[in-house]
């Protein structure tokens, strides 16, 4: 039964992969994540060939194995850390899980010696980059749990759910019991395999039976509408009521504003709101929807001089934003330059 379910949780994979593959020019999450499937390839595959333990085959398989949790990690901050753009650091420390098994095996074979000869070099190596994987593991789990309020595409808050639960059990399962304790039960290589092939089945139904936005961002938000000359159908006449809300009442400056509040705050349902602003405005993101208006006040309040006395700090704080730092990334996404640039600039031209 093991078997059954890793070999359709493979074929799952290997299918999605080459769906993606087409789109990979598209989102730079989407290469990474055809390399997270190519990673847990390796994984299945080491189980299912049990090729030579000093063969090529088992080499190359083990590579792609170390490297899984790297990837895996840099997947979720891409695809689940909203607007993050990796780091050469984060690159870095996600090839740690391979680089340092990969060297270590390089050592022996180049010296003719073996580590576990050596209790405190090993038990450095294999416990530490043990530490490792389970480190990043869980930062993924808890970067995708943070953003997962705020999620206005559906789907995505589906994959989320999925990635969370299952995932969290799957690590727990691999890891903890498998690696770290040494467990040895007949039925838990049976309950990892469906807990793979299922997460990776319900994916491949999000991806492709509904759309392959659900993950990867191939769409832009459209211009948000001014409530004095917004031209709707008429079935969208409660994102009239959206939108006046944040014009009239600057509910986007209230603090620590969610999606549930406005929901109560209108009187509509939490599920009816995220998808009047992300199928009609296209926003992915809430907090994106609520930051469209307050750069739209804080970059008014810049190009006038009669808020010049008043800090940058202040009119960002006053508009709704809760740093300095959040505030200073979003303006400098929507305009290329900081504010106080941004400031000087519209200054001198007044001048």
């Amino acid at each position: 039964m093991a078997e059954f379910f890793s070999q359709f949780a493979l074929a799952q994979m290997v299918m999605c992969a080459l769906l993606l593959f087409p789109l990979r020019k598209q989102n730079p999450s989407i290469s990474l994540f055809i390399l997270l499937m190519l990673c847990s390839c390796g994984y299945l595959l080491s189980a299912l060939l049990q090729p030579e333990q000093d063969s090529l085959v088992a080499w190359l398989l083990q590579i792609t194995l170390n490297a899984l949790p790297g990837v895996f990690w840099l997947v979720s901050l891409s695809v689940f850390g909203d607007h993050t753009i990796l780091q050469r650091w984060q690159y870095i420390v996600a090839s740690l899980t391979m680089m340092v098994p990969l060297s270590t095996s390089i050592i022996e074979l180049t010296f003719a010696i073996s580590l576990q000869d050596f209790d405190a070099i090993y038990g450095l190596i294999k416990y530490g980059m043990l530490l490792l994987e389970l480190v990043l593991i869980c930062h993924a789990l808890i970067i995708s749990f943070k953003h997962w309020r705020d999620d206005l595409v559906q789907e995505r808050r589906y994959i989320r759910g999925g990635v969370i639960a299952i995932s969290g059990l799957y690590i727990f399962s691999v890891i903890v019991l498998e690696q770290l304790f040494k467990v040895e039960w007949a039925g838990l290589e049976i309950v990892t395999s469906f807990l793979l092939a299922a997460l990776i089945t319900a994916i491949n139904f999000l991806l492709f039976q509904l759309k392959q936005s659900s993950l990867f961002e191939t769409v832009k938000p459209k211009a948000s509408v001014e409530a004095n000359n917004i031209e709707l159908p008429k079935q969208s006449q409660e994102l009239l009521k959206v939108v006046e809300s944040m014009e009239q009442d600057k509910l986007y400056q209230q603090d620590g504003l969610t999606i549930a509040g406005l929901a109560k705050h209108l009187s509509i349902h939490e599920y009816k709101l995220r998808n009047l602003i992300n199928g009609e405005l296209n926003y992915r993101n809430f907090n994106d929807f609520l930051n469209y208006y307050r750069i739209k006040e804080v970059t008014e309040s810049l190009a006038s001089t009669d808020y010049n006395h008043l800090p940058v700090l202040t009119l960002a704080l006053e508009s709704g934003f809760r740093s300095l730092s959040s505030f200073n990334k979003a303006f400098k996404n929507t305009h290329g330059i900081t504010p106080t640039a941004y400031r000087k600039k519209n200054n001198s031209n007044l001048g």
